[in-house]
Order: C-alpha cells, then sequence, then structure tokens
C-alpha cells in the first residue's frame, strides 16, 4: 500500500511536469500520414468498465491484428496474460515522475496514433499521455482539449458509437 502523503506528493510533481511539457507541446497535426500497419497505443481507465475484448473493433477499423495494438490499463484490478496489454499505477512512478522501467517498451516506440480511452480529469492519466510518443491523439471530452487533436464528445463506454465514429473519421486522419 502506497502512503498517502507520498501520493499526493507524487500528484504535485506529476502536475508540474504535466502543465510544463502541455505548455511546450507542439502544434496540433490534422492529420497522419496513411501506412499500410499503422502502430497503435491505446490508454484505457479500467474504472470505466471496458474490458478487452470490448477494444477487439481496433484490430478492424485500422485494419491490424489485435496483437499489434499496444495497450495501457490504468487502475487495472487484473494482470494481463497478453503481451500487448500492461496494467499501470500510481505506485509504477517514482516520486520525481519517472515511470518504471518494466514499460520502457511502450513509452520508448514512437506510434502514429494514441487513443486516449478516460473521460476523468486525472493527472496520471494525462502524464501518461503526455509520455506516449505518437504523431496523432484521439480522445474523449471533458478532458484537456489540448492533449488530443480529435476529441470525441460521447461516453466511451458506447463502444458501438465508438467504433463507428472512429471508422468515419480515420478517412480524415489518415491523408495519403
Amino acid at each position: 500500500m502506497i502512503d498517502p502523503l507520498k501520493k499526493i506528493l507524487k500528484k504535485l510533481v506529476l502536475s508540474f511536469i504535466y502543465k510544463k511539457k502541455l505548455h511546450n507541446m507542439q502544434k496540433k497535426k490534422l492529420y497522419v500520414k496513411k501506412k499500410s500497419s499503422p502502430s497503435i497505443a491505446v490508454i484505457v481507465d479500467s474504472r470505466l468498465k471496458i474490458n478487452k475484448n470490448d477494444l477487439n473493433f481496433l484490430a478492424s477499423v485500422f485494419l491490424i491484428p489485435i496483437e499489434k495494438i499496444n495497450f495501457l490499463w490504468y487502475k487495472s484490478p487484473i494482470v494481463h496474460d497478453y503481451p500487448n496489454h500492461l496494467g499501470i499505477d500510481i505506485h509504477d512512478f517514482n516520486l520525481y515522475g519517472k515511470i518504471n522501467k518494466d514499460f520502457s517498451s511502450f513509452f520508448n516506440q514512437q506510434y502514429d496514433i494514441l487513443i486516449n480511452v478516460y473521460t476523468k480529469d486525472s493527472i496520471l492519466l494525462k502524464f501518461l499521455s503526455l509520455k506516449v510518443k505518437h504523431d496523432f491523439a484521439i480522445g474523449f471530452t471533458p478532458v484537456d482539449l489540448k492533449l488530443n487533436d480529435l476529441v470525441f464528445d460521447f461516453y466511451p463506454n458506447e463502444i458501438d458509437i465508438f467504433s463507428s465514429e472512429l471508422s468515419k473519421y480515420l478517412k480524415i486522419i489518415f491523408k495519403k
């Protein structure tokens, strides 16, 4: 169990780093170059009660195997037995905002698209989003609009709408 004071200090440090990085963030992109096999990262807030299978539609939308999509589950109560699914929580950050080395492969990779599947205004989730190297970000309101290039105004649990809207916007996002 993490000490409550340590947890508060970690969040304060992450908030400071987040604000500084957000201020220095590059201008938003309107599209990304179309690739036959785009690299996709997904950050999911497990508190939304979305399970692993709910997001299988991403494979058909992006026309890639689900195993090629990397998932980072925040506050996941289960351990994921799949190499492309990782669980992360506040105990995986040190007091200075460094993330445990177990997550190096996720954060060192450059992704074409980052999908932020969360709606809570959590400094930890926003910090994770900023740490992911990506060309284009998709998210949901009411999270900080500066984090995402495309923002959906519906609840991420509405999987059918999520799939439909993502498919529709991919034609715009991927410029040939």
